[in-house]
């Protein structure tokens, strides 16, 4: 059986593994000033992006733009169901974007038209297709995408698939230190997100506090403050190497950087991070930064996310 994953562009993958296991790009269209781009997660384009710092920053000054069911359901239609016998669509949190629920009504639509293009393509054979939720933002969506590869490759059956990403879902932990607080504090307020307040915005501006972001199951809370973006960084990387040792669901440690890479190599605690994977077994894969992620949090942001059902968070 032919299995396919299709994941949205805020999913913070890198390119060559995306083209690897011909992962399929939703992309999102963004709105800079009066200019409009698709994000396509080209790394070189993205990193133009954070070269050329188009985004002010301003509420109102960049969006994101969903593609709509119409434009899922063709992406579908003319691509997918003769490409594959069975796709997984893993899309950024439903609370946060309404690409899940696009991804949705397309999907309703594509399973009840696939029959007639299968069929005049000389295959008979039925074709599904599952859209799900990761509830989760950027690298927290990397995680299940890229152990569905791995289960895609030992050849694990649809519901077995299924069954597995649905609980890693639930256990899928992604933490970010922002490098630019005045991007952050005005999207995410005019999203409805309070993790970041007025106070913590302002106090953290005029003395370097970062606020470390943690999300999980559609939920953003602001579980520390560190002085500096690089004691974030190294704060995060600690954190991953500490449950690297004590278990992961999932070998997987997915981080991505509003910048060069390069930057990332070389931040503290970094080293120890890429050790602890290594004699565990576990695969960093380390991507820049989606421009869609970007203007939501701003250009210099670090995140990471890891699967592990025991992670506390402290």
């Amino acid at each position: 059986m032919r299995i396919g994953i299709v994941v949205d562009s805020a999913c913070d993958l890198p390119r060559e593994f995306i083209d690897q296991h011909a992962i399929q790009i939703m992309p999102i269209t963004l709105r800079i000033g009066d200019v409009f781009v698709e994000d396509w997660r080209d790394p070189v384009e993205t990193q133009k992006f954070y070269a050329w710092r188009l985004d002010q920053g301003h509420a109102d000054y960049a969006e994101s733009i969903p593609y709509s069911p119409e434009q899922i359901e063709t992406l579908f239609l003319e691509r997918l169901v003769l490409e594959y016998d069975y796709v997984f669509c893993l899309t950024i949190s439903g609370m946060r974007s309404p690409i899940f629920m696009h991804a949705q009504q397309a999907a309703r639509s594509v399973l009840g038209k696939y029959r007639e293009i299968r069929r005049s393509a000389g295959c008979n054979d039925a074709f599904g297709l599952a859209v799900l939720s990761t509830r989760n933002l950027f690298t927290g969506q990397s995680v299940p995408a890229a152990e569905a590869t791995r289960l895609i490759a030992e050849g694990c059956p649809p519901s077995v698939i299924g069954a597995r990403l649905t609980q890693l879902i639930e256990h899928t932990h992604t933490y970010l230190v922002p490098a630019d607080l005045h991007h952050i504090y005005n999207r995410a307020s005019k999203k409805g997100d309070s993790s970041l307040g007025w106070g913590a915005y302002a106090l953290g501006s005029l003395l370097d506090v970062k606020p470390l972001l943690h999300y999980n199951c559609d939920t953003t809370h602001t579980v520390g403050k560190v002085r500096g973006f690089s004691s974030g960084a190294e704060h995060l990387f600690n954190r991953a190497a500490e449950q690297i040792e004590q278990g992961l669901d999932a070998p997987w440690i997915c981080i991505s950087y509003g910048g060069p890479l390069e930057t990332v190599r070389d931040l503290k605690g970094y080293g120890r991070l890429a050790r602890t994977a290594i004699e565990h077994d576990v695969t960093i894969q380390l991507a820049p930064m989606s421009k869609t992620a970007a203007i939501n949090v701003g250009p210099g942001a670090l995140s990471l996310a890891f699967a592990a059902a025991s992670h506390r968070i402290q």
